[in-house]
């Protein structure tokens, strides 16, 4: 979804979009969407700036990082992107980034691509590992059998030969 800004004149700049299943690919293969996310906001000039406000509902799944499971994931997250011209960025250049200037993008000065906000916030918004529960036990390493199902009896050095030497010292 684009939104042109010449058609912003007279308009107050508020927009909503519910995705439909499939129209939008996350940036991150580990995510997938079970239910498509829906986008509504506010976006107005202001300076020499474009002022995006808003906010991204959806569900993602995530696997274990344990044991593999699905895991949904509710997304409701809240936004606030400034957009600037290439010119305006290259022009404004310092040697030294402000807080306020991670909040910035650049655009082509006649479109904002909302498509790439609404990934952007969903990578955000996931956790970077998730787990299904604390006492998720995971996969064996020796038959990959899943621990919360069933004990597979397999036995697990659990001792890394590297550090064997060190074992047998006693202080």
């Amino acid at each position: 979804m684009r939104i042109q800004l010449a058609s912003l004149d007279g308009t107050d700049g508020r927009f909503t979009h519910r995705y439909e299943p499939g129209e939008l690919v996350p940036g991150d293969e580990r995510i997938r969407l079970s239910e498509p996310p829906a986008i509504s906001g506010r976006i107005r000039k202001a300076d020499r700036k474009v002022k995006l406000d808003g906010r991204v509902v959806a569900r993602a799944q995530l696997e274990c990082d344990r044991c593999l499971k699905l895991i949904d994931v509710p997304v409701d997250t809240h936004f606030r992107v400034e957009y600037v011209t290439t010119e305006q960025y290259l022009a404004s250049q310092v040697a030294e980034l402000a807080e306020e200037d991670m909040q910035l993008s650049v655009f082509d000065g006649e479109a904002i691509d909302i498509d790439e906000v609404v990934n952007e916030q969903l990578l955000l918004a996931v956790p970077t590992r998730a787990i299904c529960e604390n006492s998720c036990k995971g996969l064996c390493p020796v038959c990959g059998a899943n621990r919360n199902d069933a004990d597979c009896g397999c036995e697990s050095n659990d001792t890394d030969p590297r550090w064997a030497g060190l074992k047998d010292l006693r202080f």
